[in-house]
């Protein structure tokens, strides 16, 4: 279970491809969706958030195949015994352009989500940020973690009724407003669809006991 493709994608560890003074001053897409009630982030900002995203991906995607055959390439080059020194500094001014065009298609897309937002959004996400390095609020991979334990446990329940031969089906029916909350990643939202699945999973144990 994961994020979008699109969002999963650039989950972008700003601090490791900018400086400080650029990074405060960015707020990457998982942080913006995955906070999007607290900042009361609209419909028309979400739906153009996302299309910012989905057009990233596309580019990012060329980027990333692009990047691993330049590697390849510059990794060909050092296996021989006899090594063309020029030959693979120009390999490798070929790999540092391709990751310059990614950190450029990164940047391009955090500044759109930036100039999306109201300042008073940008104010909260600030304020996030900050709870975030203090550990007073979960990051995107606790958030992902504690979405997976508990989605385990769904299917693990379900499949120990199957196998007693009970019917799941109100499960699934619950289940199906799940994975389009996913692909808004409106975590908070899928975490309590979970929630309710397993607390109807459990009152059902009770009454069978």
């Amino acid at each position: 279970m994961k994020l979008s493709s699109a969002l999963s994608l650039l989950c972008l560890c700003l601090s490791h491809a900018f400086a400080d003074p650029v990074v405060e001053n960015l707020f990457p897409p998982e942080l913006v969706m995955q906070h999007q009630s607290e900042i009361k982030l609209t419909e028309d900002q979400r739906n153009a958030l996302m299309a910012e995203i989905q057009k990233a991906q596309i580019r990012l995607v060329d980027l990333q195949q692009r990047l691993q055959k330049e590697m390849e390439a510059l990794g060909a080059l050092l296996k021989k015994e006899a090594v063309d020194e020029q030959g693979a500094l120009a390999q490798l001014d070929r790999v540092l352009n391709e990751e310059r065009e990614i950190k450029r298609a990164h940047l391009a897309l955090v500044l759109g989500i930036k100039n999306k937002l109201t300042t008073e959004q940008e104010v909260k996400l600030r304020e996030i940020k900050t709870k975030i390095a203090a550990g007073q609020l979960p990051s995107l991979e606790e958030a992902q973690r504690v979405l997976e334990e508990k989605l385990k446990n769904v299917q693990a329940s379900v499949q120990g009724w199957q196998n007693e031969g009970r019917d799941p089906s109100k499960v699934a029916e619950i289940m199906q407003e799940f994975e389009p909350l996913m692909k808004a990643a409106r975590l908070k939202d899928a975490e309590a669809v979970l929630d309710r699945v397993l607390k109807l999973l459990r009152e059902s144990d009770k009454d069978k006991k």
